[in-house]
């Protein structure tokens, strides 16, 4: 049959029309109104599932009760409101010695929290027990550069850091304005103003612990070290001299020892001391019953020097959470102890110091220490921080100074057989 070239061409157009449907080609929109052609709305794209926050644990030592507590608990609510991805839960746990004690029940019982505050002599104990995680690998080589030096050396141990820096604070000199004109600024100005400003049966010049930290910082004055080639040393001249200067004001007269459970701050407040060389962050607590205005001073120095002893606590990350877990933390504990955090921290007036470097040169932190004056004295005193060893026996070692020092001050042994003793009994701990 003979198919003229129109009819040819009109086949060839229907074959290919034919083809072009079996291969699956989006059929054409139908023609709509006015034969004008219409399309569907797409299907809308459902929304992707909202992942819950993950959620993680913090430990405490600050009573919900004191202004530190409740400043913390405004900082983790601001932390927690100011992003999706991490919700913490902060825990008062008592006493720090109470949170170390339920910690380590928790980690034996295979439900330990995330986040855990301590104290640097409790660093070195939880270290011991393998208890917090290293941070090197989780925290930038820039937040590192911007802390205090001394305080990131608190919480390194054998070159690796456990720990970031929280509520620190430095010894300094609070004293009655009405009482001492010119803050004493050595040792021997130090005991002549306690002398002139005792009042047999009603006041002393100071009242101080007779513990290992207040020994500790007329140590570090005296030029000690506690540690020489893996041997105690803090039974050294330094040692003496230091234990030695504590006993004379308390046998003197000029001079305080205070007992379980008494506090600085209240010998202070009810004008039973004149002067106090006690942590900054005691300025919570300094409330003068008798309205006597008070002054804050550098703490004075000693033969050696103007060491000023560091101290308060740190953050950590609990061994034994998972790798979310870990991540969440890190964010965490890096805000809190970051330039906004340690800022918001420091201005609440705590008496903690900030621990960031950045924080310090921030007009916010200048204006509030104008308006505070007694707060300069934190940022002037960072490069002269000194820190007790870190070593997982360390708290052991201090219970041991502790003992001597009070010994000494009782009359029962004199300063160099004190800290001889306790000397020897550390150097049997540490060789173990």
């Amino acid at each position: 049959m003979r198919i003229s070239r129109r009819g040819l061409a009109l086949l060839l157009v229907a074959a290919m029309a034919a083809a072009t449907g079996c291969g699956g080609a989006k059929t054409p929109a139908p023609a709509g109104p006015a034969g004008e052609s219409s399309s569907a709305p797409a299907a809308p794209t459902a929304p992707a599932p909202q992942k819950d926050p993950v959620k993680i644990i913090f430990w405490h030592g600050m009573s919900p009760d004191s202004a530190h507590g409740q400043t913390l608990q405004t900082l983790v609510r601001q932390f927690n409101e100011s992003q999706a991805d991490v919700e913490v839960e902060e825990v008062y746990q008592g006493s720090y010695k109470d949170l170390e004690k339920k910690l380590m029940a928790a980690i034996a019982a295979g439900k330990p929290p995330t986040v855990v505050q301590n104290t640097d002599s409790m660093l070195t104990r939880l270290l011991g027990a393998k208890a917090v995680q290293g941070l090197d690998n989780l925290v930038p080589p820039a937040d590192k550069a911007d802390y205090v030096p001394a305080l990131l050396d608190a919480a390194t141990y054998e070159g690796k850091l456990y720990a970031l820096p929280f509520n620190k604070s430095i010894i300094v000199l609070i004293y009655d304005k009405t009482l001492v004109t010119n803050p004493p600024g050595n040792w021997d100005a130090f005991r002549q103003v306690a002398r002139e400003v005792t009042v047999a049966g009603q006041r002393y010049g100071t009242a101080f612990p007779a513990d290992v930290y207040y020994f500790g910082q007329h140590f570090s004055q005296a030029g000690g070290v506690w540690v020489q080639d893996g041997k105690a040393t803090f039974d050294s001249e330094a040692g003496v001299q230091a234990l030695q200067f504590i006993v004379d004001m308390a046998r003197e007269g000029s001079a305080i020892q205070l007992k379980p459970k008494e506090y600085q701050s209240n010998y202070f407040n009810e004008g039973r001391a004149a002067m106090i060389a006690t942590t900054s962050a005691s300025f919570a607590f300094i409330k003068p019953a008798s309205g006597h205005p008070w002054g804050v001073a550098p703490l004075y120095s000693g033969p050696g020097g103007e060491a000023v002893p560091l101290s308060g606590a740190n953050v950590s990350i609990v061994t034994g959470v998972n790798p979310e877990e870990t991540q969440a933390a890190t964010r965490f504990i890096l805000w809190l102890t970051g330039k906004e955090g340690t800022l918001k921290w420091a201005i609440a007036k705590t008496g903690y110091m900030p621990v960031r470097k950045s924080a310090v040169e921030t007009k916010e932190w200048k204006d509030f220490v104008q308006a505070n004056p007694e707060y300069g004295v934190l940022s002037a005193a960072m490069d002269k921080g000194v820190i007790q060893p870190n070593h997982p026996k360390w708290q052991s070692v201090q219970d041991l100074i502790t003992t001597a020092v009070e010994k000494a001050v009782l009359g029962q042994a004199d300063a160099k057989t004190a800290l001889g003793e306790a000397a020897r009994q550390a150097n049997d701990l540490l060789a173990r």
